[in-house]
């Protein structure tokens, strides 16, 4: 791939430095901030359905603008990745056993 996706294209530079010691440190560095950078984008689209949802519209409604499912929409909300709570302890494993 020689073009990033579009988000990214102002990330173009990194393909293109001459000197490939130096190509690969500087995306070393942009993939360990990878991380970083789902939880700020995660943290922006969270505060935009939040302000839909403040606007009056319903978590149907911003589902539907955003092409997600009402469900997705409320999760996105309030702050779920992947159906959990971002807030939310883990739980052991079944069969784990626990302590106390």
């Amino acid at each position: 791939m020689t073009t990033p996706p579009s988000p990214f294209e102002n990330l173009k530079h990194l393909a293109e430095q001459g000197d490939p010691t130096q190509r690969a440190k500087a995306v070393g560095v942009a993939l360990q901030a990878i991380p970083e950078l789902q939880h700020w984008l995660r943290e922006i689209r969270q505060g935009a359905v939040k302000e839909m949802r403040d606007e009056g519209m319903s978590h149907a409604e911003v589902g539907k603008e955003l092409g997600l499912s009402r469900a997705r929409a409320q999760q996105i909300a309030e702050g779920r990745t992947s159906g959990k709570r971002t807030d939310e302890p883990k739980r052991p494993a079944s069969g784990e056993e626990t302590s106390g």
